[in-house]
């Protein structure tokens, strides 16, 4: 995949990060564990929505130690890119006894100075017929991609909790509980937009290829709040570039909005929705991923603020 811009040094936005999630614990590195990590994007793709829907199982604020479990799977996966990881903690579980629940994220600060940012994330909790992990994957994955390729504005990559159960519940959802912090810290005004990876299908174990989607066309969806329009362009453009071909997009009304996406509406932040029907195994899902990446990285490196030009010199008095 080219790359346009060379490899630089990350050290702005640092400080934003301490006092923007001051409530949050931060993790020092730590190895996810297990096995080594697969050399290849499908591999690891695989491994991450194997540990999180078969190893971990079902995933919720009823099962806090799976939460943990996962969420331990996560950070250390990040950290094991060379991301500094924070937990930001989330309604649904019982701190004292061990059992908290979090929010997992990191945080890839841009090149400039500003409070300019964008988000990406996925639910990693799950319901008992919602969410197999694959978002979480492509989370995973696009992170990796991007660890070391310099954007301009800031970028924060977010596992929610309490996002896959029924809209309702008594628990926070992870996505309001980052949304509101975030936006209470730089200003809603300064997150640019919010992409959230939905689940991908998972195929049966027996099956070694997905057939093919009748219509391509069907295969990529970007479902878009109203005040998305805008953003969706943005993100449709270098989407459409690596992907060959124009992702269909709806535009939502508020009342049909009820994912990760409606948090950051509320407060009129452009959202964008990314569905892949694609199967997580099929061999179109490489595509998907590096498309996914180019697209984030284009759309944080959009409205690059412009270097300031010296004054003129005055002209000399004769």
């Amino acid at each position: 995949m080219t790359r346009i811009h060379k490899h630089a040094a990350l050290t702005a936005g640092f400080l934003l990060l301490a006092s923007g999630l001051s409530s949050c614990t931060l993790l020092p590195a730590s190895s996810s564990g297990g096995t080594e990590t697969p050399r290849t994007l499908g591999a690891r793709m695989e491994k991450h929505a194997k540990v999180l829907q078969k190893d971990i199982g079902a995933r919720n604020a009823k099962k806090p130690k799976s939460m943990e479990a996962a969420a331990k799977y996560i950070a250390g996966s990040f950290s094991d890119m060379g991301y500094a990881v924070t937990l930001q903690p989330v309604a649904g579980g019982d701190a004292k006894k061990g059992t908290a629940i979090y929010n997992v994220l990191v945080y890839k600060p841009g090149l400039y100075s500003n409070n300019q940012s964008i988000v990406v994330g996925a639910n990693y909790d799950s319901s008992e017929q919602l969410n197999n992990g694959t978002g979480t994957a492509l989370l995973l994955e696009t992170a990796r991609d991007l660890k070391d390729i310099p954007t301009n504005h800031n970028i924060y990559f977010v596992a929610y909790a309490n996002g896959a159960g029924p809209p309702g519940k008594s628990s926070s959802s992870g996505a309001y509980v980052h949304a509101k912090a975030l936006s209470g810290s730089i200003g809603a005004a300064n997150i640019l937009g919010m992409i959230n990876l939905e689940p991908q299908e998972l195929a049966a174990a027996a099956e070694q290829k997905q057939p093919e989607p009748e219509s391509p066309q069907e295969a990529v969806l970007f479902m878009t709040t109203p005040r998305g329009k805008e953003f969706a362009g943005q993100c449709a453009a270098p989407f459409t570039k690596s992907w060959e071909q124009a992702p269909p997009t709806f535009h939502r009304e508020p009342a049909a909005i009820a994912g990760n996406d409606r948090h950051y509406a509320a407060l009129n932040i452009p959202t964008v929705s990314c569905l892949c029907k694609y199967s997580v195994t099929d061999s179109h899902t490489e595509d998907y991923v590096h498309a996914l990446t180019d697209m984030i990285h284009q759309v944080a490196d959009n409205d690059a603020p412009q270097p300031e030009k010296a004054a003129p010199p005055e002209p000399k008095k004769p």
